[in-house]
């Protein structure tokens, strides 16, 4: 996770360095995700710097669910 938290410069390859293996539908999963969605984008909002994104789950799986999982979240909306 920490390795995304940090900026990329414009079209940078977010991915490069990082082990991943392909959904089904051809995108990147983490090899050591503990669950992944497949979504299709339904709709995009932008909104100031940031998008919205709208998706439609097709598939997704919980790959190591003895695992314990965590929640990241921001204190304030300007920093991490």
């Amino acid at each position: 996770m920490k390795h995304f938290l940090k900026r990329f410069p414009p079209g940078a390859d977010r991915f490069a360095g990082v082990k991943t293996q392909p959904a089904s539908d051809g995108s990147p999963i983490l090899t050591d995700a503990l669950a992944y969605m497949e979504c299709e984008v339904v709709s995009r909002m932008e909104c100031s710097d940031h998008w919205v994104v709208y998706s439609t789950v097709n598939a997704g799986r919980v790959s190591k669910p003895e695992s314990l999982t965590a929640v990241h979240h921001r204190k304030l909306g300007n920093s991490y």
